[in-house]
């Protein structure tokens, strides 16, 4: 079973994968209308195992991530 990444900010994701040997490429994306907030967190969408890319986003609400 794979380790679920969604919601962790990304310096803890990258942190995790890095000590499994993983060294991932980082996709950000956004809403059109906060292309330019430069404000919140970058938290992770999604990691793709196959491809080894973390989709981020930022959040600008606090969010309780999965551990």
């Amino acid at each position: 079973m794979s380790e679920n990444y969604a919601g962790l900010a990304l310096t803890e994701a990258l942190e995790r994968l890095q000590r499994a040997g993983k060294n991932p490429q980082v996709a950000v994306t956004c809403a059109p209308r906060r292309r330019e907030q430069a404000e919140g967190t970058l938290r992770v969408l999604r990691y793709d195992g196959r491809t080894d890319v973390l989709t981020v986003a930022r959040f600008i609400d606090p969010i309780e991530s999965i551990r």
